[in-house]
């Protein structure tokens, strides 16, 4: 049963995949706070979140593409893959104009 539940998940091979992601995951709460943010308490956030968006998207442990796909909207090769990831959550959000339809 649970391993079926596994094949149907698909890990999120792109960067624009993995925020959407995120984002459908999150409570309205989460997204006000979330672009609100200044850059300290963003890169606070970003310390506490890493390991366990490098575990659920399995950025170090195979996902070859979400990594190749960070690396290539990064200028800064030493840019960590999840902050990319929640970068781009909040670039979306911030860019957001319109209804947001929570399922």
């Amino acid at each position: 049963m649970i391993q079926k539940k596994k094949e149907r998940y698909r890990k999120p091979r792109t960067v624009n995949e993995a925020a959407e992601l995120l984002l459908s995951d999150l409570l309205i709460q989460h997204l006000q706070s979330l672009s609100c943010m200044t850059e300290k308490e963003f890169d606070m956030l970003c310390e506490h979140v890493t390991p366990f968006l490098n575990e659920e998207f399995q950025i170090w442990q195979g996902n070859d593409d979400l990594l190749e796909s960070c690396y290539r909207q990064s200028a800064d090769e030493d840019d960590d893959p999840a902050k990319i990831i929640l970068t781009r959550v909040k670039q979306m959000l911030n860019n957001f104009n319109g209804f947001l339809v929570i399922t």
